[in-house]
């Protein structure tokens, strides 16, 4: 049997208090914010900082989002959405970088980790000539 695993959303909550969360159930991916407001000078959306307080955006309504790893990358994304008016963008480590997950965002969370986790290792280990 899974582990209930939720993070709790209210109007004093921090962009890393749900990053922390998250990261603390699945090391190996990483969620980011980005406001939907895009700078009329570049086509970037900029990246909601760590310290930013969620209720600057808007009067955030107090739930919860399931992050259960059974649940695929695009459901938690769109549940996220759905009640923050942000992008969500979701990273999957390998070795040293973080690759933005776009084609497999259809996986499950805890799939998502797993991959990660076999690729970072894999990177690790030194290749003899």
């Amino acid at each position: 049997m899974e582990l209930n695993r939720t993070i709790h959303i209210n109007n004093d909550s921090l962009v890393r208090d749900i990053q922390s969360e998250f990261s603390s159930w699945y090391p190996f991916l990483k969620i980011e914010f980005h406001a939907k407001k895009i700078n009329l000078k570049s086509s970037r959306m900029p990246s909601l900082e760590p310290h930013f307080q969620l209720k600057q955006l808007a009067e955030i309504l107090p739930g919860e989002i399931d992050i259960n790893g059974h649940r695929t990358v695009e459901e938690v994304s769109n549940d996220i959405q759905g009640m923050l008016p942000v992008i969500v963008q979701m990273s999957r480590k390998s070795g040293n970088v973080w690759n933005t997950i776009s084609i497999s965002h259809g996986w499950t969370l805890q799939s998502q980790n797993t991959a990660g986790e076999f690729i970072s290792s894999e990177m690790t280990i030194p290749i003899k000539p």
